[in-house]
């Protein structure tokens, strides 16, 4: 007898070596069935794909906020820029003078930069005083004080139409800044303050500022802003010399409070796409099953009974 030794499989083969590694195998079109429980399931399971996708689109597109606390690096040499516009009533603009000076023993730090401030006399006597500079950061006060005048029991009332600290984040009338969440007042508390009847003569008007540095990213790109939030008290003292003063206190806190904009990639939408649809055939897949499984428990409790009947009978 002649064996024949001719395979009839395709065993070894890479097809047949990829077909061994699925894991996902498949069961023949006649060993599965169709059921209306199963088509309601598939279509509620689509249209919350598309739901789903629909919204992680749009969260992605969308600008992603946040805010953190952290502690601030504060260098000796740093300075601040300021934004000013005041105006002191009743003395002309050769009569003032700037002057930023240590807070505890009152020496002089520097002399402000006047080269950017303008200051101009208005048409009731008064000295405006605008533009930038810069004043170091270190705890002192912003002086702004006379040069003479004529006689010691003098006042000095005065007019603040805004006063920023740090890089400009304002707009022209009360606005929001920063995508509209963080209110312009924040930055220019002392905007329209006036101190013109309550000053006495021969009394010092000084403003405590506890001033927190913020930072602004203005864009994904990572552009970052630098304004100051701050919130003041108004003090009054009896000035120790023949001409009163206005001071502006300068609290510096170590914290800094950033407002940014996360940059998200797109292999994270990728990412959440898969998990979406994924997830939801997972749960489609299990809420069909727990619905078989129930409806076949439920019906054989009841056929049970009437074919026990029938055999006995």
């Amino acid at each position: 007898a002649v064996v024949s030794t001719q395979s009839t499989g395709d065993h070894g083969t890479p097809s047949s070596t990829l077909a061994s590694m699925d894991m996902y195998r498949t069961l023949p079109a006649d060993m599965t069935a169709r059921s209306k429980s199963g088509g309601v399931i598939s279509v509620v399971t689509l249209l919350a794909i598309v739901v789903l996708l629909w919204a992680e689109v749009g969260h992605f597109l969308s600008e992603k906020k946040y805010s953190t606390i952290m502690v601030e690096r504060i260098r000796g040499n740093d300075k601040i820029a300021l934004h000013l516009n005041m105006t002191v009533l009743g003395y002309g603009c050769h009569s003032l003078f700037m002057k930023y000076r240590t807070r505890t023993k009152g020496y002089l730090i520097n002399k402000v930069d006047e080269s950017q401030l303008k200051y101009t006399d208005d048409s009731h006597g008064g000295c405006q005083i605008t533009g930038d500079t810069y004043i170091a950061k270190v705890p002192g006060y912003l002086e702004v004080a006379l040069r003479k005048a004529g006689h010691k029991e003098v006042s000095l009332p005065h007019i603040i139409d805004h006063f920023f600290l740090g890089d400009t984040a304002h707009t022209d009338n009360d606005e929001a800044v920063w995508r509209d969440d963080i209110p312009e007042i924040v930055y220019n508390p002392l905007r329209d303050h006036e101190e013109v009847f309550g000053v006495e003569p021969g009394q010092n008007t000084e403003y405590h500022l506890q001033l927190v540095h913020t930072a602004l990213q203005s864009d994904t790109a990572g552009h970052i802003l630098d304004p100051y939030q701050y919130s003041y008290t108004v003090k009054y003292s009896k000035s120790k010399t023949p001409y009163p003063t206005i001071k502006f206190y300068f609290d510096w806190s170590p914290i800094t409070i950033k407002y940014g904009i996360k940059d998200y990639y797109y292999s994270d939408l990728g990412g959440r796409l898969i998990a979406t649809i994924g997830g939801c055939f997972t749960i489609a897949m299990f809420l069909h099953t727990f619905l078989v499984s129930s409806t076949q428990t439920v019906i054989c409790r009841i056929t049970s009974p009437l074919n026990a009947t029938k055999i006995g009978a």
